[in-house]
């Protein structure tokens, strides 16, 4: 019998020499992952920022008022809550899972707060019961994912229909309102003219990036989804790595829920379903790998600025609806297949 695996428990680095096999049969798997989230620099985080500029050029073109401030302030508004959804969806796929649940949870939270704002006025007590629920959520879909090692993918979807049938069902398919007028001013008011939603998400993505990039727990996160054999050999426990992202994924939902509840004044089941799209989407507009152990906040964040802006843009120009989901869908599909080809030739080079 050889030694025992060096534990890694509180901490992220690379074995200690007790498991030289490990290092040396695989180099780079354990280090390179956190190499790219660390120490890649700016320049692979803000590839998608040229994409961006050129978006915002060739529509300012086209149309009339996009570049004015108070549109500028209207896009960082309404991404606001995709950009807080985002943060949590960037976290499960870092780890190669999947949520397809986001929009369900998003529901659910604003209904459970709003439900105990409108019953008894007391807006902590709501806004806790929101939070809550999207972590309770998060971790009953993480313990069936990691766990019982079930596929995200079908978790995820299940949770979807499960989680918005019960909210339909406890809700009786109805908007809960009217909310607190304070609680209403948090989407409409803020410093600078900037609502508190966008000073919120742009909070939540330094303490996530810092999180994802200067801790233990953000480094597991990145080994796992580089490679789960070697991260379990060096002592990651993948199974609390796992439950704990979805956990995470559950509370930045039920956030992005509480937010969306401010803006709606008033929370329905359903209300964040159409933006499940735009979540993943920005993510992988971002350059986050869908097969996991790559990616950043700040990719997600230009990614959700990139749809944020189309959508805005072609709002001006008079698509319809449909116009508008085969074009961002379109975006999306060349992202994603951007990054498979370039993972693809990295391989083929021999530099996975």
């Amino acid at each position: 019998m050889g030694p025992e695996p060096t534990r890694l428990e509180g901490s992220a680095t690379e074995p200690s020499s007790a498991r030289p096999d490990v290092t040396t049969a695989l180099p780079g798997r354990l280090a390179s992952p956190r190499d790219r989230i660390r120490h890649l620099g700016w320049f692979a985080d803000l590839a998608m920022l040229p994409a961006l500029i050129v978006l915002i050029v060739v529509l300012s073109a086209m149309t009339d008022g996009l570049l004015t401030s108070s549109n500028l302030i209207n896009v960082l508004s309404q991404s606001a809550v995709v950009a807080i959804a985002a943060i949590g969806a960037t976290f499960v796929i870092l780890t190669g899972g999947i949520d397809l649940s986001t929009g369900s949870v998003i529901g659910a939270s604003g209904v459970a707060g709003a439900w105990i704002i409108t019953s008894n006025g007391n807006l902590t007590a709501g806004i806790a019961a929101g939070l809550l629920t999207g972590v309770l959520i998060g971790l009953v879909i993480g313990f069936v994912v990691a766990r019982l090692d079930v596929v995200p993918f079908a978790v995820t979807l299940a949770a979807l229909y499960v989680v918005s049938g019960c909210t339909t069902l406890l809700s009786h398919g109805r908007t809960i309102a009217p909310m607190p007028v304070g609680f209403i001013r948090f989407s409409i008011d803020g410093p600078g003219g900037i609502p508190y939603p966008v000073w919120l998400a742009l909070l939540l993505y330094v303490i996530a990036q810092i999180a994802l990039t200067r801790t233990a727990w953000g480094r597991r996160i990145v080994h796992v989804g580089a490679n789960v054999e070697v991260a379990r050999i060096s002592g990651v426990n993948v199974v609390r790595t796992r439950i704990g992202v979805y956990a995470v994924a559950g509370l930045f939902s039920a956030i992005a829920g509480m937010v969306l509840t401010s803006g709606l004044a008033g929370a329905g089941a359903n209300m964040g379903s159409p933006l499940l799209l735009n979540v993943v989407g920005a993510v992988v507009l971002g350059g986050t790998r869908l097969s996991g152990g790559r990616g950043s906040l700040l990719r997600t964040g230009i990614g959700v600025l990139f749809l944020g802006v189309l959508s805005n843009g072609m709002s001006i120009l008079g698509l319809e609806s449909y116009d508008q989901q085969i074009v961002t869908g379109s975006f999306i599909f060349l992202a994603a297949s951007a990054d498979g080809l370039r993972h693809l030739l990295r391989r083929r080079s021999g530099r996975t």
